[in-house]
């Protein structure tokens, strides 16, 4: 829409200020000397800087302006493409001027020179409009707001220059950056893709169902008891029906849970443990889905996030994700599956979370076949051991860890454990 402009600053140019300085010593001569005309000429210099001031700041320009950004979604620490068409909606020829974006985070200026328009007759008029480009780099996910457009008008004499405002500002979204994770070589062994289902690899003969030892977190139904009596020590059975691949993603986003909060502003975040959370949530549903899996996130807080199944919505809620001191009551995460079913797999991102959420991930552990706790600078003591005694593999990270050393991880986990990631 077109929008009233306004005038920021005038101001004279240095052919401007050299009149004004000059005509001021011509005057002051003037009466040194006792000569009029030094005092005409003294006056015709200032009052000529003056009056360009003056046509400047009354000047009155319309323009129109669009932004349009590539790609449409952006994403934190990635070059975004901005280009902004300028339409001249005055009955009268621009002049050359000069331009610049304002920008909401600390980066070197987007400038350039706007060139003259033609004067706007109809809708049909050509020469009216150009395009203006440049790029920049979100420093990191939200909604930022870009503009106005500031153009730097001069009068026709070059003896002065005036800034207006053109236009609206336009909101972009940043997501969170997002790292292609790579195949590890391993498949959660739950699951086969959200699109199949799994089969059910069993016999009549419970003796020839695959078996391994017991592991703490391991749900008491699944024991294979003449596979136990056989070898003297509890054992499992590997595998179950289940109906389709699923996992869950739990992300903590209660403020009580991350030490390291601070002021946030336009670079730097409220806290960069839950930004790297925010970010490797990304990546992991990415993967995940990739893989061909449903996910379900989960957030301790009251719910801010859109379903992952539409990528984009869910990228937009992540960029605008907050922690929040709200909580939701305690037990009410819906992590229990239904009577009789697994849920797959699970993952859980936090940092230090409070008791209550340590307790009730640990308490729900036995409900899934593999559970997974990537957890960022936290105290061992109070959230990797418990977790760690409830059957989860706990990996323990640095807001500076690369993602895919931390999936790759699992990898060198699997090698060792049962576990299939």
């Amino acid at each position: 829409t077109l929008t009233a402009l306004f005038t920021r600053r005038t101001r004279p140019t240095r052919r401007g200020w050299a009149l004004l300085i000059s005509g001021a010593i011509l005057i002051v001569s003037a009466y040194s000397v006792d000569r009029t005309e030094l005092l005409y000429l003294g006056s015709f210099l200032i009052v000529a800087p003056l009056l360009a001031l003056a046509t400047v700041r009354l000047r009155r320009v319309r323009v129109h302006t669009a932004r349009r950004f590539t790609p449409h979604l952006a994403h934190a620490h990635q070059r975004l493409d901005i280009s902004i068409d300028v339409r001249n909606r005055a009955a009268g020829r621009t002049t050359q001027s000069a331009w610049r974006d304002t920008l909401p985070w600390p980066a070197p200026t987007a400038h350039g020179t706007l060139e003259p328009l033609a004067a706007y007759r109809s809708s049909r008029s050509t020469g009216t409009t150009t395009s203006l480009s440049y790029h920049t780099t979100p420093p990191r996910r939200g909604v930022h707001s870009l503009g106005p457009l500031i153009i730097d008008t001069p009068d026709p004499f070059g003896l002065a220059r005036g800034e207006v405002a053109v236009g609206d500002t336009h909101d972009v979204i940043v997501a969170p950056s997002t790292t292609a994770l790579p195949d590890t070589g391993r498949n959660i062994a739950a699951d086969d893709g959200s699109a199949r289902a799994v089969q059910l690899r069993s016999s009549a003969n419970d003796d020839e169902l695959m078996t391994r030892e017991y592991r703490a977190g391991d749900p008491l139904r699944r024991v294979h008891w003449k596979a136990s009596a056989r070898h003297g020590e509890l054992m499992v059975r590997q595998e179950e029906q289940r109906s389709h691949a699923r996992a869950r993603l739990v992300l903590d986003t209660r403020r009580r849970g991350y030490r390291d909060l601070q002021r946030p502003t336009p670079t730097e975040p409220e806290s960069d443990n839950f930004e790297w959370l925010v970010s490797f949530a990304s990546s992991l549903t990415h993967r995940l889905q990739h893989t061909g899996f449903t996910v379900d996130v989960t957030e301790t807080a009251r719910p801010q996030l859109a379903s992952p199944d539409i990528r984009e919505e869910f990228l937009e809620s992540l960029a605008t994700l907050e922690l929040r001191e709200e909580p939701r009551r305690e037990n009410q995460l819906g992590l229990r599956p239904e009577p009789g079913r697994t849920l797959g797999t699970i993952f859980v991102l936090l940092s230090d979370a409070e008791p209550h959420i340590v307790d009730e991930l640990a308490a729900n552990r036995v409900h899934y076949d593999h559970a997974v706790a990537f957890i960022i600078a936290a105290r061992r003591e109070a959230v990797a051991e418990p977790l760690a005694a409830a059957g989860y593999t706990c990996i323990e990270i640095l807001p500076d860890d690369d993602p895919v050393d931390v999936w790759l991880t699992i990898a060198h986990l699997a090698e060792h454990t049962d576990s299939y990631v």
